[in-house]
Parts: C-alpha cells; sequence; structure tokens
C-alpha cells in the first residue's frame, strides 16, 4: 500500500469513528433527562424530569406523587420540603414527614412550617433556579409575613427575650422582635437594623403602602418603618 493509499484509508477511520463518536453523545443527551440529578449533599432525584419520579435521600426514598415531577428537596422540621411541578408546570410545595407539623400556603408564593410540639415556626419560597428556600434558616421563629401584592414581603423573628422588671415593680417577660424583607425575584434577605420590645409574643405588620410598612405595640402605640 502506498502513501496515498494509507493517508486516505486514516482519513477514512477518522471519520467513522468521529460519527460513531457523535452518535453516541447525542444519544446520552437525548436520554440525560432519564438518570439521577444529584440536588445537595445527600439527596437526588431519579428519573430527572419525568411526572411521578422519586426524591432520595441517600438510598432511601423519601417522596414520590404520581402527579408531579419533582425538583428540590431540604430538610425541614419533622420532616422534608419537596417541590415539583404538575402537568400544567405550576409548582408545588409541600411537606412530608410528622403529621402533627402545619404547612400553609402563604400569600405570594411563601409558605409557613409550624411544628406542634416545640412549637418552631419557619417560612419558605421557591427561588428564580427553583431551589426551595428557608428565609430564615438559623431562626426557629420566623412568622408573621405579610406580602404588599406588588413587589415585596415582611416577616419578623424573635431575636431574644428575657424577664424585666416594670415601672410599677411588676416582672413581666420582654420580646425583641426583628423585622425582615424579602423582595421578589432576590435571594438575598433584607435584616432591619431596628430592635422592637415588647410584653406581646407576636408582632402584628400591616403594609401601609407598598413601602411603608406599620405595627402595632401592646400599648397600642402605632410604628411605621420605610423600606427604600
Amino acid at each position: 500500500m502506498n502513501n496515498i493509499s494509507r493517508l486516505f484509508f486514516t482519513v477514512i477511520l477518522l471519520v467513522v469513528f468521529s460519527c460513531s463518536a457523535l452518535a453516541e453523545t447525542e444519544e446520552k443527551g437525548e436520554n440525560k433527562t432519564d438518570g439521577i440529578r444529584h440536588i445537595r449533599n445527600e439527596f437526588f432525584v431519579f428519573p430527572e424530569n419525568k411526572i411521578g419520579n422519586t426524591l432520595y435521600r441517600n438510598k432511601e426514598r423519601i417522596v414520590s406523587k404520581d402527579n408531579l415531577i419533582l425538583i428540590d428537596i431540604i430538610e425541614a422540621p419533622g420532616g422534608y420540603i419537596f417541590y415539583g411541578t404538575n402537568e400544567s408546570v405550576q409548582p408545588e410545595l409541600g411537606f412530608i414527614g410528622d403529621p402533627t407539623v402545619k404547612f400553609e400556603t402563604l400569600e405570594g408564593g411563601f409558605y409557613q412550617l409550624t411544628t406542634a410540639k416545640r412549637k418552631i415556626r419557619k417560612i419558605y419560597r421557591l427561588t428564580n433556579n427553583r431551589e426551595i428556600q428557608s428565609l430564615l434558616p438559623k431562626s426557629n421563629t420566623a412568622s408573621g409575613l405579610i406580602y404588599n401584592k406588588v413587589d415585596k414581603a415582611a416577616f419578623f423573628h424573635i431575636a431574644k427575650g428575657e424577664t424585666v422588671e416594670t415601672e410599677e415593680g411588676k416582672l413581666r417577660y420582654l420580646y425583641t422582635f426583628k423585622i425582615h424583607i424579602v423582595k421578589n425575584g432576590i435571594k438575598k434577605i433584607i435584616h432591619l437594623p431596628e430592635l422592637i420590645g415588647d410584653y406581646n409574643s407576636k408582632l402584628i405588620l400591616e403594609w401601609k403602602n407598598k413601602d411603608t410598612i406599620q405595627y402595632k405595640l401592646s400599648n397600642n402605640r402605632l410604628e411605621t418603618v420605610v423600606i427604600k
């Protein structure tokens, strides 16, 4: 075989190999939605992007829903919160675990979790990246969320509590609150610097307009906070 024939034969082999590799890559690309997708830590979903699929933690099956394509899951007090989309591609968040845990849908795409025994309160939402977000993961007292029906929500948590002596010489339990702001489409939470003290264990928040919050203390005093 002369040099020209060898060169021609080599070129033919390279073309055949390249076409075979491309076909294999395309086949893998078409089937990648049938595989395993790791979510975070030890969680994964299988098969990916298929209705009725299953969310796992390591090798333990956590949840499967016949009417949902499950996408994300996080551990929560008493169980897990999962996220999926239905046949109309509408997002749905749910809770699985302790049946005494209350998981409520709030206005504006937010969710409140409340445990019965320990009275833990947490607030969640879905981010633009289709991930479940705990709005204040280090706190167990997040509550009172209100939505301004435009672009943001506000909620509070109890920063601390202590027994104090009043001017009348009585001992009362004083709660210290902090207010937090969540804006649509922004993952970062705004923590307002004000510390609010009151004898009630719950702070009642109200939007006066889309940028102004009002709250009422136990002595009937009204205070406002402008959100910039």
